[in-house]
């Protein structure tokens, strides 16, 4: 099949991408070290808690950015209502990765008649993108509770509920846990864009895509 070499990602979009996942990695580690996860522990705790809490600001901030970004220029193929396909693609994915299934093609295409792409992504994309923003609406929620010590005595009778302790403990753990999935994640997708071959595009901003 034909293929010709498109502007992928565009520069705004690959800064914003690499400033996420920077701040990410910040947050990752400062975040275990207060934690103590994996026996790691931080020189001074509290300026340890400053740095999360502040990077984890501008983490917000740049989700908002992309998620700006992304409704007014790739909103048709990161649509909510996308959520759906995107979770019949991942059943026949997972069929196929088990030999249970057929293959599954390649969806992306590009139309250079037209200068647009027919399909962007691989569909489970959708809910990649859906997810990481979700957990990072409630990592944020929890974290600046924790930090100001704020909203979550609310909780006190929802976790005696669910057998924890109050409303702190129960929104530390939720947070460690986003924490998890978050990673979880980020390890999936990064599996992922090698597999599809896409890593190169979101250095460059170019790459070979079949044609309609």
């Amino acid at each position: 099949m034909r293929e010709v070499e498109v502007l992928r990602h565009s520069l705004f979009y690959r800064v914003c991408h690499w400033a996420i996942f920077s701040t990410f990695f910040i947050l990752l580690i400062t975040g275990m070290c207060i934690g103590r996860i994996f026996n790691l522990s931080s020189p001074d705790k509290s300026l340890f808690l400053d740095i999360h809490f502040y990077t984890g600001i501008v983490f917000g901030i740049l989700w908002f950015i992309m998620l700006g970004y992304i409704i007014a220029k790739e909103w048709r193929f990161f649509s909510i209502k996308r959520i759906p396909y995107g979770l019949k693609f991942f059943i026949k994915e997972l069929k196929a990765w088990f030999n249970l299934g057929p293959h599954v093609e390649d969806p992306r295409r590009y139309d250079p008649e037209r200068k647009e792409y027919v399909e962007k992504i691989i569909p489970t994309e959708v809910l990649v993108w859906w997810g990481y923003f979700t957990l990072a609406m409630i990592m944020g929620i929890t974290g600046i509770s924790i930090y100001y010590n704020s909203f979550y005595m609310f909780f006190d009778g929802v976790a005696r509920v669910l057998m924890v302790d109050d409303g702190y403990t129960l929104f530390r753990t939720i947070h460690k846990l986003g924490m998890f999935i978050f990673g979880a994640i980020v390890l999936t997708h990064f599996y992922a864009v090698i597999v599809f071959g896409v890593v190169k595009s979101m250095f460059t901003g170019r790459r070979l895509e079949r044609v309609k």
